[in-house]
């Protein structure tokens, strides 16, 4: 019945958006009469409260700067035009994301969006965005978003299945564990990546001690950590948010339960080892998408512009979202800023940015699937090299 009520509220944003979005693209592209500067939204869309408003804002700031370096270069000026950050938040809520996707769809100014960050917001927001003929670039990893068919989504990140299946390749063959609790928070994000880990884990010849279902913002674990504790693992598999997970650290540790805790992207944050705190953060593992931020093309040079602006380093997804803003930046200088021909752009881009170079195929996937790991020594996320 859930799911059958998210659809209905898709489907009705979608209709109320219809007669709007066939206006979008002519009064997008408009040109500019001279000496007149033309302004061309760029819309974004991820959590800037809640729990993952450390991703969502980090991000906000990497697309606001990268529209700022646009404005400033003579290609963009000499085109008549001028980039406008349009942001909304979408509170890593399903039901908000909809809301918000709405909003930015029905902004005729609007010609493309980076976002969004969660999963369970991307996917139903895509489905808005469709109707409108509005292009997305988003950092979502759950492979549902991508295998809809919509023309205009785009993921600049490897997807859940590459990393879940990394993840499972690290625990069996480097780290020789074979008993492993999973556990997940039920979002699609989640759910997906613990679903991809066990497929392949099994598949290698592991087992799966447990296997159990939280909830987002779910704090007391105890009762699901003496349930494990039974189970004696070797290692707790998580597939959610740095919130919960570094919580779920915290309480196994302090009961006793001396295992590392490893998981996908979303743990690697600070956030996380300074919640489960760091003599209990201490080994667990994450997995991330891409190359850290040194070993990505250009990002030393991103990091020091951030943190020169800023006033601190950039998180992990920020220099994603840089080159997302880019991307539509370079599409509609291309195509000029009407939607259907930015989201045509888009999918037939290629862009060397600070990430590496980007492409997407038919479906709209990274061609650059790249996975890498990180452990948490002596209170700081580390890469584990030897993978």
């Amino acid at each position: 019945m859930k799911k059958a009520s998210k659809l209905l509220a898709v489907a009705a944003a979608c209709a109320l958006l219809a007669s709007a979005a066939a206006g979008c693209g002519s009064k997008a592209s408009e040109t500019s009469k001279p000496g007149q500067v033309k302004t061309v939204k760029i819309g974004f869309a991820a959590p800037l409260t809640g729990d993952n408003a450390v991703y969502g804002r980090g991000m906000q700031r990497a697309v606001q700067m990268a529209i700022d370096e646009a404005n400033a270069s003579e290609r963009v000026k000499s085109a008549g035009i001028t980039f406008e950050l349009a942001s909304q938040d979408d509170q890593g809520d399903p039901k908000q994301a909809v809301n918000v996707a709405t909003l930015l769809a029905g902004d005729p100014a609007v010609v493309g969006v980076v976002g969004h960050f969660n999963s369970g917001c991307s996917i139903p927001a895509s489905a808005v965005y469709q109707q409108a003929g509005l292009a997305m670039v988003s950092v979502s990893s759950n492979p549902q978003l991508t295998a809809q068919g919509f023309d205009v989504v785009n993921r600049i990140v490897a997807k859940d299945d590459t990393q879940g299946s990394f993840a499972a390749d690290l625990v069996y063959d480097k780290l020789g564990l074979r008993k492993v609790a999973v556990l997940d928070d039920s979002t699609p994000y989640g759910s997906g990546l613990a679903s991809e880990f066990v497929k392949r884990f099994v598949a290698k010849g592991g087992t799966v001690v447990v296997q159990e279902k939280i909830q987002a913002k779910d704090v007391d674990f105890s009762a699901l950590v003496t349930r494990i504790k039974s189970a004696k693992p070797e290692a707790i598999y998580y597939g959610g948010a740095h919130t919960e997970g570094a919580l779920l650290s915290k309480q196994a540790k302090e009961s006793g339960l001396k295992v590392p805790v490893i998981g996908g992207d979303m743990l690697y944050s600070a956030e996380y080892i300074s919640i489960a705190r760091a003599e209990n953060a201490e080994g667990d593992i994450c997995t991330s998408l891409g190359l850290p931020l040194e070993q990505q093309p250009k990002g030393v040079e991103f990091k020091a512009a951030y943190e020169k602006r800023y006033g601190e380093g950039p998180e992990a997804y920020d220099s994603y979202a840089y080159d997302s803003a880019w991307i539509i930046i370079e599409a509609v200088l291309e195509a000029g800023p009407d939607r259907a021909a930015v989201a045509k752009a888009i999918r037939g881009i290629t862009y060397d940015g600070v990430t590496g170079t980007t492409s997407f195929d038919e479906n709209g996937d990274t061609r650059n699937q790249v996975i890498s790991a990180y452990r948490v020594e002596g209170g700081a996320w580390k890469q584990l090299l030897d993978q």
